[in-house]
């Protein structure tokens, strides 16, 4: 008999355990990002206003540690351009450089700013995509677009400016808020950077 009744305590146990008046907890974890999208206010699912930790965690998890960090540094005429605000830290991976600036009111220690593709800091070289990434904006235009490949997505909104003499060709779309450089005036060159057309002005 003593046995018996032990057996009802363990099984009554065992059902208040598993009531159903406990409520369940759960925890929501947001799915990594598949990919980042060249946009004129931030990266796909990276806006600009973000803090640098967020973002370094978002591209981090994609991409792995960054090839180049300027850590705080004073804003002003430096080789990343002339950036607003007192502070200003520039964070590369491979050609991609993520900018952010502080001008000492925001809680988050400084935000994400702008961004350039193309240019990798780390070995000072342009027109290259070492990690390759393969970024495009939402319709398709990227680093190796032809300015045939400009005209298409962006039509008449799309103007181009060059030097022959200096040889140097750039291009801005004032309605999808981008600019950047080519390799030169012809329908087959191709775009070597591009940037959102709100950054840091030239160094």
């Amino acid at each position: 008999m003593q046995r018996y009744w032990l057996f009802l305590i363990t099984v009554a146990t065992f059902a208040a355990s598993c009531s159903t008046n406990t409520p369940a907890t759960t925890t929501t974890v947001p799915p990594p990002l598949a990919t980042l999208e060249l946009g004129a206010d931030g990266l796909g699912d990276v806006p600009f206003g973000l803090s640098p930790d967020d973002v370094i965690t978002d591209i981090t998890a994609l991409y792995g540690s960054p090839d180049h960090d300027s850590e705080w540094i004073p804003s002003g005429d430096n080789i990343y351009g002339t950036c607003p605000g007192e502070r200003m830290r520039a964070i590369g991976w491979g050609s991609l450089l993520t900018v952010f600036i502080d001008d000492g009111t925001s809680n988050l220690g400084g935000w994400f700013y702008t961004w350039t593709y193309g240019f990798d800091y780390s070995t000072n070289t342009g027109g290259i995509d070492p990690r390759e990434l393969s970024l495009r904006t939402a319709d398709g235009i990227g680093l190796g677009s032809t300015i045939v490949e400009l005209e298409a997505a962006w039509g008449a909104d799309l103007a181009i400016t060059g030097d022959v003499e200096l040889d140097t060709w750039s291009f801005i779309s004032e309605a999808n808020g981008l600019r950047g450089l080519l390799s030169g005036g012809t329908a087959e060159d191709t775009v070597t950077l591009l940037e959102p057309v709100v950054g840091c002005g030239e160094g």
